[in-house]
């Protein structure tokens, strides 16, 4: 990281009100003699969980600490709560138990271990066939092996729960089942022949099998939403059917049925809007299987929801073993990325797999995560990076590689070589590889001489609306006034989120959501002084206090109304049916009339909506569940409607995304985040649109206000593949141009930065995009650390272009703005919005509006803030005229 000079106010700080939790990751090394028999894969798994288990130094690598010996009471300094996190796919070779299993357990390829179970499990096969016809193959043959799958993971773990008194979650890949007893002949036909004693036995309930987590509480259910922000404990409180606690949403192409994989695992995909927070004791768990913790809805979803606490069970394919691309700096874009970019998060616990399963390979450092600092991170070690990265803060623990990173005992080596060194020995690690371990717990250089590890960590994890020690560090910034607090004070704690402004003349609006009575509600304040002093908020809908879910708004101002849309679940926290409102507001902030439905379907989710005007009427865009994908999944699609009256009525509302899609996306064709511009009757949308298997930023015109839409075009224009692109803002000068920005991740980097485009024939084709931030200016690749830039807001006036954005280059999370002067030909150095200089508090989520009266010309930004322990509603304004 580069050194930057900040003024040294730092302020000792109160603590937050927080409970402490020991938080494990369990680094896994997979082993096909571990899924021999029951007894097998049980005594790995245990041996894992507790050093002094019998025989430990035959299964366990050694010098790998365990689980047991650092719990209360045994360490008496320990939390009386824990949190023990395996792997991905830590039950994947239980398919390959007993007897039906020894052919596939012989052969040399994952493929024909997969077709070996076929004979072995006929009779099973085609009881589901039968139950539950047409599914493809492979994935009935998934539901064949029903019975050995719980009888071996999901006892295995839910006796380690039990037996360790911890909350734990492990994953798998099945299909819910119920246990089934004797007299019922499905047992006898179910049940594993190694096993004729056995009474009972598992069938699957669903044809849909998942890779799935469980998280066992200490008396063994497990805990599973209860689709409307509850928790449940399964099998007893769903029927008598084991649950999972999160499916996988975006599988992997190995994970895939038809049409992206015809010879795949065929598993299905987990709805994202099934993706729940579990409310705990070690708290309110997101638990993002893999792919699903680089995935832009995913990750907003479950913060919306109130998740912070990050589990993220990983099966990663590779890490070191050729040094382009550096697969470790991908996996930092993902869990690693959003744990930092989303506030309210404390910790991710990833979870690591390593070793080779036949001719497939899993490979990582598990690692507990935390919020990055406004330190330095000190020398290289092997506790502040993965290997080939520069140091970083916002690790509380890493386990080990193979082998240390050889910048560690030679600092002089450039990056380069650090990552050619270490990809020289991680290539022996390969299946084939030819160099030989001296032995089958060897771990080395070496054909599968992976490492297996456990590492903890203890986490404050907080308890209400306090979330951070009180920061009264105050730096004045370059050129913005000092912050001011718009939600004013408050008799109890009451953390504010998703703020938006609108300006006009003197007047500034800002709407937020706020839970202060019972669920989320939105609030809208006002400033008649320019944003020196506000009034107090008052409440936006209709709703009596805290009684409907409302969150995300978005607002609009013109002549002398206040236009305020929000989404909001129609029960409860059951995001599965909601709605988009609208409310009407002179510039007092009196409100004109009830709220106005904005949608027209219920029963199917609503997402963060965003509004624009079409001369004095509201064009309201959002995201719409009602469509369904391949299978009948529902799917998240941008849809968007034209009110009349000044938003006394809407037209029908219809839909703006269209194209083809990629096979590897036709389960998964989802769009996420839209964003509004209008100039006249030509109003512009762009969101960002999973089609391609990658996040990329899309765009429609439609020159009717808003009744038909035009083709789609893509503007960002990187070629290369795992784009993750997000957040667009729009503006439309007067003068005719159309400005996008948007937050760009690319080339396989763990470096998150703020694009522009420009086009000039009306959104038809766009400038070759280009990163508008300067975080890169001066970057040494060999000992600077890449930082990151979020939510981008674009506002534009007489050619000048103007932006706001999240940015963590001084250690943890600020926001900073620059202009262009030239149609953004070129933009200026950016500079700090917020005034906390080098304190430990993060501000985060701005929104940015200009405002005229006369020539003047103000830039007005909130954004959240939690410098008063809680999360709050922050403005700041400076003037912006010419450079």
């Amino acid at each position: 990281m580069r050194g930057v000079a900040l003024p040294l106010l730092i302020a000792l700080a109160a603590p937050a009100a927080a409970a402490p939790v020991r938080m494990f990751a369990v680094g896994h090394k997979v082993r096909i003699d571990d899924a021999v028999t029951y007894q097998s894969f049980h005594d790995k798994m245990a041996a894992l969980m507790d050093a002094a288990f019998p025989g430990r130094a035959t299964l366990v690598q050694a010098g790998v600490d365990d689980v047991a010996s650092h719990l209360f009471p045994v360490d008496p300094g320990a939390p009386a709560n824990a949190l023990v996190v395996f792997p991905e796919d830590v039950g994947l070779a239980a398919a390959l138990i007993g007897s039906r299993g020894a052919g596939a357990r012989g052969q040399s390829t994952s493929t024909a271990a997969i077709l070996g179970l076929i004979g072995p499990y006929n009779a099973q096969y085609n009881y589901y066939s039968t139950k539950y016809p047409g599914q493809p193959f492979v994935r009935t043959l998934v539901l064949a092996v029903t019975d050995t799958l719980y009888r071996g993971f999901y006892e295995t773990f839910r006796e380690l729960a039990m037996t360790h008194a911890v909350y734990l979650a492990a994953s798998f890949n099945g299909a819910p089942a119920r246990r089934v007893e004797e007299p019922d002949p499905l047992v006898a036909l179910l049940r594993d022949p190694d096993e004729p004693s056995r009474t009972y036995a598992y069938e699957a309930m669903s044809p849909f099998p998942y890779n799935t987590t469980l998280v066992f509480a200490p008396d063994g259910e497990v805990l599973v939403p209860d689709g409307n922000g509850g928790t449940l404990e399964s099998p007893s409180a769903t029927g008598g059917v084991i649950r999972g606690s999160t499916n996988k949403a975006y599988l992997t192409p190995i994970e895939e049925p038809p049409p992206g994989n015809d010879t795949g695992l065929s598993l299905a995909f987990g709805p994202v809007r099934d993706l729940e927070v579990l409310d705990t004791p070690v708290g309110r768990l997101a638990i993002v299987i893999s792919k699903d913790a680089w995935m832009i809805d995913v990750n907003d979803r479950f913060l919306a929801k109130g998740a912070n606490v990050v589990l993220q069970p990983e099966a990663f394919s590779e890490w070191a073993y050729a040094d382009t691309p550096w697969q470790p700096d991908i996996f930092k874009e993902g869990g690693f990325a959003n744990l930092q970019k989303n506030v309210p998060w404390v910790a991710n616990v990833d979870a690591s797999m390593t070793g080779n399963f036949f001719d497939v390979t899993f490979d990582g450092q598990s690692a507990v995560l935390g919020r990055k600092q406004k330190v330095s991170p000190g020398p290289l070690g092997p506790g502040n990076a993965w290997v080939g990265q520069n140091p970083d803060t916002g690790f509380r623990v890493v386990g080990p590689w193979i082998e240390p990173d050889p910048g560690i005992a030679n600092p002089s080596l450039t990056l380069a070589e650090r990552r050619a060194l270490l990809a020289a020995d991680g290539a022996k690690l390969l299946p084939g590889s030819g160099t030989a371990c001296g032995g089958p717990l060897d771990a080395g250089a070496c054909e599968n001489g992976y490492r297996e590890a456990i590492v903890f960590a203890d986490v404050d994890v907080p308890e209400g609306a306090t979330t951070a020690p009180v920061d009264a560090t105050r730096a004045p910034p370059p050129r913005f006034s000092a912050a001011v607090r718009v939600n004013g004070p408050e008799p109890l704690p009451v953390a504010q989120h998703a703020p938006r402004v609108a300006a006009r003349g003197a007047r500034v609006y800002v709407v937020w959501h706020e839970a202060s009575a019972g669920l989320d509600n939105v609030y809208l304040a006002v400033s008649r002084d320019r944003g020196e002093t506000f009034a107090p908020p008052v409440r936006v809908s209709d709703h009596p206090p805290g009684t409907v879910a409302e969150m995300n708004p978005a607002i609009a101002a013109r002549g002398r109304r206040v236009l305020v849309t929000w989404q909001e679940f129609a029960a409860g926290r059951n995001d599965d049916a909601g709605r988009i409102e609208l409310a009407r507001f002179d510039t007092r902030g009196t409100k004109l009339g009830p709220d106005v439905r904005v949608d027209d379907h219920d029963g199917v989710g609503k997402w963060v909506p965003a509004i624009a005007l079409v001369g004095n009427d509201p064009l309201v865009t959002w995201v719409d569940e009602r469509d369904t994908g391949f299978a009948g999944e529902p799917v998240e699609h941008i849809y968007v409607a034209r009110g009349h009256g000044g938003g006394a009525t809407f037209d029908p509302a219809v839909r703006i995304d269209a194209g083809a899609t990629d096979p590897l996306a036709a389960h998964l064709d989802n769009k996420w985040g839209p964003a509004l511009a209008t100039l006249g009757n030509t109003a512009y949308a762009a969101w960002a649109d999973f089609r391609n298997y990658n996040w990329d930023i899309f765009l429609a015109r439609s020159d009717d206000g808003g009744a038909t839409w035009g083709t789609n075009v893509r503007v960002d224009d990187f070629p290369d593949l795992e784009r993750l692109d997000e957040r667009p803002s729009l503006a439309v000068d007067r003068r005719g141009p159309l400005h996008v920005v948007w937050t760009d991740l690319r080339a396989r980097e763990a470096d998150t930065n703020i694009f522009y485009a420009r086009s000039d024939d009306r959104g038809a084709s766009f400038t070759a995009d280009r990163q508008l931030d300067d975080s890169k200016v001066g970057f040494d690749a060999d000992h600077d650390t890449p930082t990151n830039q979020w939510h981008p807001s674009l506002a534009a006036d007489h050619g000048a272009l103007f932006v706001a954005w999240q940015d963590d280059r001084f250690g943890n999370d600020d926001i900073f703005f620059t202009a262009s002067f030239d149609g953004g030909a070129s933009f200026a150095p950016a500079e700090r919005v917020d005034d906390t200089g080098p304190g430990p508090s993060e501000q985060s989520r701005p929104s940015l509006a200009l405002a005229r009266r006369g020539k003047r010309r103000l830039c007005y930004a909130v954004w959240e803030d939690d410098r008063d322990g809680t999360s709050d509603v922050y403005l700041a304004r400076r003037g912006c005229g010419g450079p």
